[in-house]
């Protein structure tokens, strides 16, 4: 009896006692005065000698940053994309639910289409381009999305205008190897000139290795070439050109590296780019002249193409506007600060309004030629007089 009693016991205890409760696991803290920063690069794959110089001008701010003891700290993690469109939308994700990040700054030319717009949307987060998009603000995620780069169009515009003012549109030959940024540069070329009255040539498409043999014939009678898409993968055509009194003007992209025109050799007479007229203008300055960023990144790893002092402007512009409501640092009042931000970087003055959310001054860019002497870009000059 004694045992039986003591098993109904033991029955009636377990069936009243309340099962255990499962705790939610605590999101973390965040640190006090600290914003978190994920920046999403090209460090592998074709697209990484994009993404590297990238890498190198915002670690260079961060070590500028932090002798300061700035009251706002950015704690920045950099991300790999390895050059993959599909990537970028993983790692955004990541992003803004794993690491909770204030702000991402995209440094890589995935498209802005529909399915990025409306990641943007959801993300909750002021999201930097530091490459040419067009204005996200009419877009479903327009409202979080900020460009620092001129827009495709307003490259075309210049592009065209340098074309017609030199006398150089036909023969014109326009070359794609039909990369999302390649694609989108001679779309816009090919609207802008259709707007001027002129037709558009069909764009030449280059695989890889084939570059000298597919232009060789159509370079011997052009006036001028447009190389749409990241410089890099058009070297060997470019070296295939004769340099000489006789041979066509080349225009590069946007994203033009530094590297690429020191890699040209003398080929790098025959070359022109769109880039900042500002940052060229202080990369040629004696040294006490130059601002500390310019100085120290071509000590460090010769002159800054324009992509690299963006992305530098990037994290100041994020820090700028963050010092200015270091009471409310979240992602949605940090949005609003950017929103209404003016900020002076090293590649322009930057100005957002609501309604517009590309800040690139446009009377910056300007079209520039390599100084192969002094290992630095120079604003290409004027045509000559007598140019049609």
């Amino acid at each position: 009896m004694r045992v039986l009693a003591t098993l109904l016991v033991a029955l009636l205890v377990s069936c009243t006692t309340p099962p255990p409760v499962i705790q939610p696991t605590p999101a973390p803290t965040r640190e006090p005065n600290t914003l978190s920063i994920s920046v999403l690069l090209d460090l592998s794959g074709p697209r990484a000698p994009s993404g590297q110089p990238q890498r190198n001008a915002m670690q260079l701010w961060l070590d500028q940053a932090q002798a300061l003891s700035p009251a706002v700290k950015l704690k920045v993690k950099f991300v790999d994309v390895a050059s993959s469109d599909a990537r970028v939308l993983i790692e955004l994700r990541h992003a803004v639910i794993d690491d909770r990040a204030d702000a991402v700054i995209v440094g890589t030319p995935a498209p802005l289409d529909d399915t990025f717009t409306q990641a943007a949307a959801t993300s909750g987060v002021p999201i930097i381009l530091t490459v040419p998009a067009a204005d996200p603000v009419a877009t479903q995620g327009g409202r979080w999305i900020f460009s620092l780069a001129p827009t495709p169009e307003t490259i075309a515009r210049a592009l065209v205008d340098d074309i017609l003012s030199r006398g150089l549109r036909a023969p014109l030959l326009l070359v794609s190897d039909e990369s999302p940024a390649a694609i989108a540069e001679r779309a816009a070329f090919a609207a802008e000139i259709g707007r001027r009255g002129f037709t558009a040539p069909s764009a030449v498409v280059l695989a890889p290795g084939d570059g000298p043999a597919k232009i060789r014939g159509p370079v011997a009678v052009a006036k001028s070439v447009i190389l749409a898409g990241a410089a890099g993968r058009y070297l060997d055509a470019i070296r295939s050109i004769p340099v000489s009194v006789d041979a066509p003007r080349v225009y590069l992209s946007y994203l033009t590296e530094t590297g690429d025109l020191t890699a040209l050799g003398a080929s790098s007479a025959l070359v022109t780019w769109p880039g900042s007229r500002y940052l060229a203008t202080i990369s040629v300055a004696p040294l006490g002249a130059r601002v500390p960023f310019v100085q120290t990144f071509s000590e460090r790893y010769g002159a800054p193409s324009t992509l690299a002092a963006t992305a530098y402007d990037a994290l100041a512009f994020v820090d700028g506007a963050a010092e200015l409501t270091r009471d409310e640092l979240d992602p949605a009042h940090l949005r609003q600060r950017l929103e209404t931000f003016t900020f002076a970087g090293v590649v322009t003055l930057y100005s957002f309004t609501p309604a517009r959310h590309v800040g690139f001054a446009s009377d910056d860019l300007a079209y520039l030629r390599w100084n192969a002497d002094r290992s630095a870009p120079l604003v290409a000059p004027p045509p000559d007089e007598g140019a049609k």
